[in-house]
């Protein structure tokens, strides 16, 4: 992995509040920006507002508001419930920013120079919620799948993108891995549609006032599409950092993959622009088995389960109930069961036992021991799933984005711990007086507490912080850390403290 790393999220449409879909990938993003930071990477953490388009005006004038007015009024609610989940973004974009409106046009204008831009009509079925045209075989009984709606027959002179000039580079790239489609199974997909050829796409709209303007045709704007896509590139401008591109990872929902996988880098290829380095599409939430859709009142608001479970729960259960890339189900009951189950009785019992441990038999100060740390069992024991193990495994979760894994590595490790305390029983070392064996026990179990504060810290923050406190961790560290570092002996004869519940008991 290169030092410099640009992660990103795409840019949310406005039209309606965020909903559990935005969180799992804005979450997931924030993880992985956190784990680099926490290893002194030099990161750029990129989300924000897509603005434009026929979906944003129609909403507008339903709110009986102008289309900035009605952006302007919902841009709030997107920064307010990723300020409720923690996540720490380094920059917010949004499409109507006149930076970002100005290089759209650059960069339209130097296509249409170097001879990639058509002016030509075209009549086909138009989906206002897709904000594109569908072909008669993505149908389901005439209607749009995402949105079950009959699509608008629609005849307009556009501006064209040749894009089947790209077919063939496109296909070179994806082979050579110049750039990388992930998981396989996207990429996959991804090559079997392009195997089917590619159409020309417009590029402009003609119908659709709420827009950048098209450079020398003020009849058309910008398809909405192509504003959005460009603020990977306008953030450098936007947001002074000139040394970003290209990106490291592009994160998204499976659904807007094709125009990350084939458009976007058609248009950097025709523009001499580097290539992405990995595009990485995760699956669709059902709700309790079902779609979500207003309709049918299922969608999940994250931050009403942020106020019920708190921010850190909310991001260890979504990310670690299922494998991240697939589609999978969730529901409130299901972040309640992880919440009790793998948090409260799992993480939270733990901190809570070896504190409550080192305060009874040791007046709260981490006993000395007369052995060599390194030789203690939950770090090195082959025949355990040791915490070197779990940094391990967490490693290679972030590198592959299989960060389900990386939940798994923290879940595991913490039943290694719960066993580790069963088997050894301190209690009975204590009865029988057993003060060497029962420093040894209690310095390592302390010492994995310390290493729980690190390996945590990416996916529950807060969480990782207050552990940091209560063993008396620098947690200023946890944000810029060589990882090195954390294999540090914890210090014997540090006073800790035992802290609040770290999941506090659910009312019923």
């Amino acid at each position: 992995m290169d030092k410099k790393i640009y992660i990103t999220t795409p840019i949310y449409y406005v039209n309606d509040i965020p909903h559990i879909g935005h969180a799992y990938t804005t979450i997931a993003a924030d993880v992985l920006a956190r784990y680099y930071k926490s290893q002194n990477k030099d990161v750029f953490f990129l989300t924000g507002t897509d603005e434009h388009g026929a979906k944003i005006a129609e909403a507008a004038e339903e709110a009986g508001k102008k289309p900035k007015e009605f952006v302007d009024s919902l841009v709030p609610r997107f920064e307010k419930s990723w300020e409720n989940l923690n996540i720490k973004y380094d920059a917010f974009i949004r499409t109507t920013d006149t930076k970002h409106e100005e290089v759209v046009k650059e960069l339209v204008e130097k296509l249409k120079e170097k001879g990639f831009v058509e002016k030509r009509s075209y009549e086909g079925l138009y989906c206002v919620g897709c904000e594109r045209y569908l072909k008669e075989d993505e149908l389901v009984d005439g209607k749009c799948p995402d949105h079950d709606k009959e699509p608008i027959k629609q005849s307009e002179e556009n501006y064209f993108f040749l894009l089947s000039k790209f077919e063939d580079k496109l296909k070179k790239a994806i082979d050579a891995g110049d750039y990388e489609i992930a998981p396989k199974s996207r990429k996959n997909e991804v090559l079997g549609k392009l195997e089917q050829g590619l159409e020309d796409v417009s590029i402009s709209r003609a119908a659709v006032e709420w827009g950048i303007p098209f450079p020398d045709d003020p009849e058309q704007t910008i398809y909405v599409w192509i504003d959005a896509l460009i603020n990977y590139y306008s953030a450098q401008k936007i947001f002074d950092q000139e040394n970003i591109w290209p990106p490291t990872i592009h994160l998204m929902a499976k659904d807007i993959l094709w125009f990350h996988a084939i458009v976007w880098p058609a248009l950097l290829m025709a523009l001499d622009m580097e290539l992405p380095k990995k595009v990485f599409a995760h699956g669709f939430f059902t709700i309790d088995g079902k779609k979500m859709s207003k309709s049918v009142g299922n969608v999940l608001d994250p931050n009403l389960m942020v106020e019920k479970y708190g921010a850190d729960a909310v991001r260890y259960a979504l990310l670690r109930e299922f494998p991240f890339g697939e589609d999978g189900d969730i529901s409130e009951e299901k972040i309640a069961q992880r919440y009790n189950s793998e948090l409260a009785s799992g993480l939270g019992n733990l901190v809570s036992r070896v504190a409550t441990m080192v305060e009874k038999y040791f007046l709260s100060q981490i006993p000395e021991i007369d052995k060599d740390p390194e030789t203690h069992p939950l770090r090195t024991d082959s025949e355990r799933f040791t915490w070197k193990d779990a940094y391990k495994q967490a490693d290679e979760a972030i590198e592959n984005v299989e960060l389900h894994q990386y939940c798994q590595a923290i879940n595991q490790f913490i039943t290694t711990a719960d066993k580790y305390i069963d088997e050894t029983k301190p209690w009975a070392l204590a009865k029988d007086d057993k003060k060497d064996e029962l420093a040894w026990v209690l310095y390592g179990l302390c010492d994995s507490i310390h290493q729980l504060a690190w390996l945590v810290y990416p996916v529950m923050p807060d969480v990782s912080k207050k552990i940091a406190k209560a063993f008396k961790i620098d947690d200023l560290l946890l944000e810029k850390l060589d990882i090195k570092k954390s294999y540090q002996n914890i210090k014997s004869k540090t006073k800790i403290e035992k802290p609040e519940p770290l999941f506090p008991r659910l009312d019923k």
